[in-house]
């Protein structure tokens, strides 16, 4: 489609009442996650150098096994998915697919529905206790804060920032594995965020119909409603 018409039907569809804009409130989460520091720590390669010293002192060993330095989990562990420290954001590493989306996999490590699933997910206790558990050995106190709030609330109520409509089916899978979309698509760019988002944003038709006229995607009205 050209470029040119792009406009035009953009402006009708705002016409048609498919244009009004997004509903933004403000909110706060419970604990101040901050995504930076988080996102700086994994792509340092501090986590991966960690994880490998970790297995070299259980085997008394100093030469990496290639199997470990290229990360190849489950040629050791066949009980990898039983491993609940670790499982979820493994097992995960494990999908070829995923492997070259670097674009992806970092926020997949933690919102793993974003390439299992319909929906992104939010994080469990569970997903930050397997780092920063009572046995992680991190010392810092706004990690020892956390702990004892996972401990007082049993899991983290996390506030959802961005949703849709309830007429609207939203496929997270779909639009980052088939359609190679990114976080950031849709998404504020978190790593630039020292604290989480404030504000709560409910999208409306206009935002994925301009996204859908653009990339040439399906606009039927029951390829998005229910």
């Amino acid at each position: 489609m050209s470029r040119l018409l792009l406009p035009v039907l953009v402006g009708l569809l705002f016409l048609i009442g498919c244009g009004d804009p997004p509903i933004e409130v403000s909110v706060s989460q419970p604990i101040e996650f901050p995504h930076r520091t988080h996102l700086e720590y994994f792509s340092s390669g501090r986590h991966r150098a960690e994880r490998i010293q970790m297995h070299l002192t259980i085997f008394d060993q100093t030469d990496v096994p290639p199997e470990l330095a290229e990360g190849r989990c489950t040629e050791c562990h066949d009980d990898l998915s039983e491993r609940t420290a670790c499982a979820g954001c493994h097992v995960l590493s494990q999908d070829a697919a995923l492997r070259g989306r670097t674009d992806v996999r970092r926020c997949a490590a933690c919102h793993r529905g974003v390439w299992t699933g319909s929906a992104a997910t939010i994080p469990s206790a569970a997903v930050c206790v397997s780092c920063h558990g009572p046995d992680s050995g991190n010392g810092h106190p706004a990690e020892k804060r956390l702990r004892a709030d996972l401990s007082n609330a049993g899991d983290v109520r996390w506030v959802q920032i961005n949703t849709v409509a309830p007429s609207v089916y939203f496929s997270h899978s779909a639009h980052v594995r088939y359609a190679s979309m990114t976080c950031t698509d849709c998404h504020a760019d978190v790593k630039n965020l020292a604290k989480p988002p404030s504000t709560a944003r409910i999208f409306v038709m206009g935002d994925c119909l301009g996204c859908h006229v653009e990339r040439r995607a399906s606009t039927d009205c029951l390829t998005c409603h229910k």
